[in-house]
């Protein structure tokens, strides 16, 4: 893991790396994983972590367990995919209440992983583990390829997701790529998936796009199920969130150096 990483911060950084939380314990462990990960490329000497919410330590308290003897500089880290309230709003407030008063301290924004190069690659990875996982023969062009992300009120981000997914859907031979966003849409993902049920298609892939397993990486892997009863001449395959995989450590290594040049 030390080979993805060409330097080290120097021991006055701390890395504060946040996560949304979950009610899935399966959620945290995977979040804990990535933070085992991170630590071990020894790229800072402090890296505590904290959660927005469900789960401890909370923001504060990570915040607080970084400002040890020596450290001047704290890059905060959001483990999010996307922009959104949590990291342009709920991240912001609650740091600026934990450092009013610590002028001394400089503080770093790590922008969220996005749908930049690596994180695609990691998406392409997770696809061909859930096709390999099917013990069918089937083309790419007879595959539907349905993404479900979190939706955002920044417009902006949405068309990039949808543009970045659509081009990997090109890229990739599949006979049809949507983009679902959760929270956002009209329409119930159930539906919009009834909708596009064409007989051309004779296997359909549901790649949730989030970092951890949570609700909705659940309900998709369930509708996934639901749909497989239903239409038993179609397969349904359910593809892994994720994770823990080594470009998202690397991506989010990159982000904490940009952060810093940034500024």
């Amino acid at each position: 893991m030390d080979s993805i990483i060409d330097y080290r911060l120097p021991d006055s950084y701390a890395i504060c790396l946040l996560g949304h939380g979950s009610r899935e314990q399966e959620g945290i462990q995977e979040f804990l994983i990535l933070l085992k990960k991170l630590r071990k490329t020894k790229f800072c000497s402090i890296t505590e972590y904290g959660f927005l919410g469900y789960s401890r330590p909370t923001i504060p308290e990570a915040l607080s367990a970084c400002q040890q003897d020596g450290i001047k500089n704290i890059i905060i880290m959001p483990s999010i995919l996307l922009p959104g309230e949590h990291t342009k709003k709920d991240i912001p407030n609650a740091i600026g209440k934990v450092f009013q008063n610590r002028p001394d301290i400089n503080i770093y924004y790590a922008e969220p992983l996005g749908t930049q190069a690596e994180i695609m690659k990691v998406c392409k990875d997770r696809i061909w583990e859930a096709e390999n996982s099917s013990q069918k023969t089937i083309s790419r062009s007879e595959t539907l390829f349905i993404t479900v992300a979190h939706g955002s009120h920044d417009i902006n981000s949405n068309s990039q997701v949808e543009k970045n997914f659509h081009l990997l859907g090109q890229k990739l031979d599949f006979g049809k790529t949507i983009v679902h966003f959760a929270g956002l849409s009209q329409k119930p993902l159930e539906e919009k998936l009834e909708e596009f049920l064409e007989p051309q298609f004779r296997r359909i892939i549901l790649f949730p796009f989030f970092l951890f397993t949570g609700t909705w990486v659940k309900r998709v892997h369930t509708l996934a199920n639901i749909f497989q009863i239903k239409y038993p001449d179609t397969e349904f395959i359910r593809s892994a969130c994720l994770k823990d995989h080594k470009l998202i450590v690397k991506t989010l290594i990159q982000q904490a150096r940009t952060s810093i040049s940034n500024k």
